[in-house]
């Protein structure tokens, strides 16, 4: 599978020009663009080495290998240019699979897009970019031609894609993550700081789908910490006018339902420490913010990307309680740390029951997203020959 590698290396040469473009683009910085591009670059050779190994299961009489499912539809994303973009990990996982492709562009990054599109173009089999608004969308889903889906969005864009996809003659899988809480819960005997989960909310302006939503806690000391750090924290240009006016709308709602830790930056980075639960508590809201609820429970929350424990030594026993239901509601569970950065390995899980995805049994991060583009077919009583 040298066409990855090939693309990678050609993003890599082509990676001023590309951080140019995308930090004018989205207003994201450059340290996070070039940690976004190595990422997208080794994920893509990670897969093309995944690729090539054996791919079959044996018994007597009986070898089950995997072939590609057809084109595949990919939706870049907005908030990951790279790795969830036009040269993202759907593409990459769709290409190891030897899949054609087909990537619907951000409408929001039209000359990212078309400066991807061409490196994808020089180096890629069967790639084409394609460009336009919702309609577009729901024409490329209806394509007979198209065989899965990859999407990365809101939940109003991964539910009309779905059910577009189910409504066809032929309905067709979408693999679409969508909104996600990612909660933290802090236990009683942790003692350290909130400054890595106050990095955690803003970082990026908090337009990071593992951005921790929700902060459950029974130490008030903690909550202050927390809210403050986040008041403090730097933030930067939204990815567009709706998602901004989208935080400013929430921040304004915040006011009325509890503590409100709000700094100077803009977007404005802002906590809400609350003592009482409102439903508002259980959205996700994109942008620099946290919900930090004083308390001992939370209502029943939805399927979420991740969950995060943090706790201190004497903590095991309530964690061991906890764990159960966190493992119940999310695709990644982390312990003494932070949702954000997922690492592109092997072992990673990137999904969740709904409506974190539409395919809580797949991952869109690590060596198994390719699997969401191969189907099995076994090959009874065959002479080894043929089989190969």
């Amino acid at each position: 599978m040298t066409a990855l590698y090939d693309c990678a290396s050609a993003l890599e040469s082509n990676a001023d020009e590309v951080v140019a473009v995308i930090g004018e683009e989205t207003g994201l910085l450059e340290p996070r663009i070039r940690a976004e591009l190595e990422r997208t670059s080794n994920q893509m050779r990670l897969l093309s080495d995944y690729a090539v190994k054996p791919n079959r299961r044996e018994s007597p009489g009986i070898v089950t290998v995997t072939v590609p499912v057809g084109p595949v539809a990919v939706f870049a994303a907005s908030n990951f240019p790279l790795a969830f973009g036009v040269l993202g990990g759907d593409t990459a996982s769709a290409v190891a699979a030897a899949c054609p492709v087909v990537v619907k562009a951000h409408p929001a990054q039209p000359r990212t897009s078309q400066l991807l599109a061409s490196i994808g173009e020089s180096t890629l089999p069967d790639f084409e970019v394609v460009y336009g608004g919702p309609e577009r969308s729901l024409e490329l889903v209806r394509d007979p031609r198209i065989k899965a889906v990859g999407f990365t969005g809101s939940l109003a864009g991964g539910r009309a894609l779905m059910d577009a996809a189910a409504s066809r003659p032929d309905p067709i899988p979408v693999y679409a993550e969508m909104s996600s809480l990612n909660p933290v819960f802090v236990l009683s005997g942790y003692e350290g700081d909130a400054s890595q989960l106050a990095a955690s909310v803003t970082g990026s302006s908090g337009q990071l789908c593992t951005k921790p939503g929700l902060v459950v806690t029974s130490s008030e000391r903690f909550a202050q910490d927390l809210a403050a750090r986040v008041a403090a924290g730097q933030t930067h240009r939204m990815l567009t006018p709706a998602m901004a006016a989208a935080h400013d709308a929430w921040l304004a709602r915040a006011q009325n339902l509890g503590t409100v830790f709000a700094g100077d930056a803009d977007p404005k980075p802002f906590a809400v420490i609350a003592h009482e639960f409102h439903p508002d508590f259980l959205v996700e809201h994109f942008g620099p913010s946290v919900v930090i609820y004083v308390g001992d429970s939370i209502p029943d929350w939805e399927g979420s990307l991740t969950a995060t424990i943090l706790a201190g030594e004497d903590d095991v026993e309530e964690a061991r309680k906890l764990l159960p239901a966190l493992m119940s509601k999310a695709g990644r569970v982390i312990w003494n740390g932070v949702p954000t950065g997922v690492a592109v390995v092997d072992a990673m899980q990137h999904g969740g029951p709904w409506p974190a995805t539409s395919a809580p049994w797949s991952t869109s991060v690590g060596t198994a997203a390719v699997e969401r583009f191969r189907r099995p077919v076994a090959l009874q009583g065959f002479p080894p020959g043929l089989v190969g």
